[in-house]
């Protein structure tokens, strides 16, 4: 048996300046492949996706390959796009660079739009008859809608090459449960990492945990704990990890703002750079009230992490 599938949407990492600081990027990432995560990189959300021209999705790409491929799965989260023809040019930029699969997004929905079920086939119909690159499906919130679970279902049964779909912007156990329901072949799925007792047991492949950013050990050992069946110890950093979560809710929805401040705030690869217009770094007296709420969680990588920062 393989075992649980990890895997995380990486922050991209910047420069004072910020410009794409390279080598803080493939030391964030082999922060990851160090306890065995694999990486989904340049999101919209914790990726700042959206604000890297096509010559920096190559090079997030490129570094991606480079540092992680062989050691632990390296994917493309390339930004969501309104037209299929986008995201079959942003695919081809991350089959290009190597990456092991492409994760791509239903159509963005601009100005209240939201695809019927047969706009949402269409557009995977375009896609998926360009690139037979390994892909993953990806129903997320933040699109604005959430696709049927027998839409993602019909896609996969039509096109092989899907290889895996993701529902971390998807809660709760009933639609897995339905995905399930529908697929006609084997497909691995990758849920939250919140109620993931449940949908593990349920036969879900793996998770995806936005936490490993900053706590990547705490989530190596809740898999292991679990995997192990030492529930006790698996739901010791269960409750550390939602502790976490609920500690960044004041800086949500999009997850840069809490990782890249928490990267500052541990002296961590890419700490220095902070965000990119659009976003803001929050001034410093929001920092020291992010510093103050993340020290008070006790979840020993943290408290760590500031001992070595001089924070302790």
């Amino acid at each position: 048996m393989a075992g649980i599938v990890i895997t995380a949407r990486t922050a991209t990492t910047f420069a004072p300046d910020k410009s794409l600081d390279e080598r803080a990027l493939a030391e964030h990432l082999q922060r990851m492949v160090d306890q065995r995560i694999g990486v989904l990189l340049a999101s919209c959300g914790s990726g700042e996706g959206g604000s890297l021209s096509r010559e920096e999705l190559s090079r997030v790409y490129e570094i991606g390959v480079a540092v992680c491929k062989g050691a632990v799965p390296v994917a493309s989260n390339q930004p969501e796009q309104f037209t299929p023809q986008a995201s079959i040019e942003h695919a081809r930029l991350a089959i290009a660079a190597g990456v092991d699969f492409c994760n791509i997004y239903g159509p963005y929905g601009l100005h209240g739009y939201r695809p019927t079920d047969e706009e949402y086939l269409r557009y995977f119909d375009r896609i998926l008859a360009e690139i037979r690159h390994p892909v993953s499906l990806c129903p997320h919130a933040s699109l604005g809608y959430s696709p049927k679970p027998s839409v993602l279902a019909a896609i996969a049964g039509k096109y092989p090459q899907v290889s895996t779909i993701i529902l971390s912007g998807v809660a709760g156990d009933a639609y897995y449960v339905q995905l399930r329901d529908a697929l006609t072949r084997d497909v691995d799925v990758i849920v939250r990492y919140d109620g993931a007792f449940h949908t593990l047991g349920l036969g879900a492949t793996g998770i995806d945990v936005q936490e490993a950013n900053v706590v990547p050990a705490t989530v190596r050992s809740y898999v292991e704990a679990y995997e192990a069946g030492r529930t006790g110890d698996a739901l010791a950093a269960y409750t550390a990890l939602k502790r976490l979560t609920r500690h960044n809710e004041r800086w949500k929805p999009s997850s840069a703002r809490w990782i890249k401040m928490a990267l500052k705030v541990f002296g961590l690869p890419g700490g220095a750079g902070g965000l990119r217009e659009p976003y803001l770094m929050p001034d410093d007296d929001e920092i020291a009230r992010f510093t103050r709420g993340i020290l008070a969680l006790d979840i020993p990588e943290i408290s760590e992490m500031a001992r070595a920062a001089g924070l302790s």
